[in-house]
């Protein structure tokens, strides 16, 4: 995900149901003693230093403590300084640490929490890598010592951090409807058929005006595992999948990319592609035919599946082949599809 890494995490962080979700999962304990309502976002863009330096984090957000107050009568709350990596950082430690001064320092001088506060924080870090997350926890310098100097003096580490790792985490006990896990679902699919039916699942998952915002983000965050994927691909755009249900959304998504490939395909040749490149034209050719044999059984049946994958074997053009995922998604019955395909080269 590269150069939008981080703003397609943003995004996603922008909707408060998100940052919600992710209190539920990373700090499971902490949860039942915080308000869910109050759940809100401070991001402050980069936080500027008294000394004019600008760096600051990722995200910010907060929540109040059920039952709790400040002397002057406030909920007291709890703030969540977030950092997304997708890499290992040694210095993760010292960074949480700077970030969350320097965010801090910002929200006062915003007027977003009083100037005498200094609420407890919970900094998360959210990690996308490939590699297994083996950077500074922040608990190392309590690791040599005895136990009991250890618990002593845990709580005066200021440099921890819960660490949150989408691709490895066990979701077994994350809800099916919390948003982090509809992400982590996107982000541990490596194909392009799996990432459409899981999408699709999740935005039908989240239905009404009160997830608008969240299947938006979820469609931005999934445009980019798309982009990765099919190495310059793109989705239909929201609003064509907005309101559709997730086996017609499945297929739209999964003719967009034929249609993509189909121009791939036909670039390659107007260019002249050496003997070579044309194996993988008719490997890609026959990956097409076989996505669209599932689109028709998922749709129609295993009966119709087979029908439409004789008349299909032998074409090879993709701008046919990506016609016929339009007439899959346009017809209603198998006997109707078939009859438009009569002659599908």
């Amino acid at each position: 995900m590269a150069m939008r890494h981080d703003e397609a995490f943003k995004f996603l962080f922008d909707v408060p149901d998100v940052c919600a979700d992710t209190l539920r999962v990373a700090a499971p304990a902490l949860w039942p003693h915080l308000d869910p309502g109050s759940v809100r976002s401070l991001r402050v863009g980069d936080a500027v230093a008294t000394d004019l330096s600008r760096r600051g984090g990722d995200a910010l957000f907060g929540a109040n403590l059920r039952g709790a107050a400040l002397p002057d009568g406030r909920p007291a709350y709890v703030v969540v300084p977030t950092e997304f990596q997708s890499g290992n950082d040694p210095d993760m430690p010292g960074r949480v640490r700077e970030y969350t001064a320097r965010q801090l320092d910002t929200l006062r001088r915003q007027g977003l929490i009083a100037v005498g506060d200094a609420p407890p924080v919970l900094p998360v870090v959210v990690y996308d890598g490939a590699a297994r997350w083996s950077a500074a926890d922040g608990l190392e310098p309590l690791r040599p010592l005895p136990a009991e100097a250890a618990a002593y003096l845990g709580p005066y580490q200021p440099q921890g951090y819960i660490l949150l790792d989408l691709v490895r985490a066990r979701m077994d006990d994350w809800p099916e409807d919390n948003r982090l896990r509809a992400v982590a679902r996107l982000l541990r699919q490596d194909a392009l058929d799996g990432l459409a039916a899981t999408l699709a699942e999740e935005l039908t998952r989240f239905t009404g005006a009160a997830g608008l915002s969240f299947r938006q983000a979820l469609h931005a965050w999934a445009g980019e595992l798309w982009r990765r994927l099919s190495e310059g691909g793109s989705l239909p755009p929201f609003e064509e999948l907005e309101g559709t249900e997730g086996l017609e959304m499945t297929s739209m998504i999964e003719v967009r990319f034929n249609q993509w490939k189909a121009e791939q395909f036909g670039r390659e040749r107007t260019e002249g592609v050496a003997q070579g490149r044309a194996e993988g034209v008719a490997q890609g050719v026959e990956r097409q035919r076989a996505m669209l044999r599932r689109q028709a059984e998922r749709k129609f049946g295993s009966d119709t599946a087979a029908e439409l994958a004789h008349r299909l074997a032998g074409v090879a053009d993709p701008d046919a082949l990506a016609l016929v995922g339009e007439r899959i998604i346009d017809c209603d019955t198998g006997a109707t599809l078939l009859e438009v395909l009569e002659d599908p080269g």
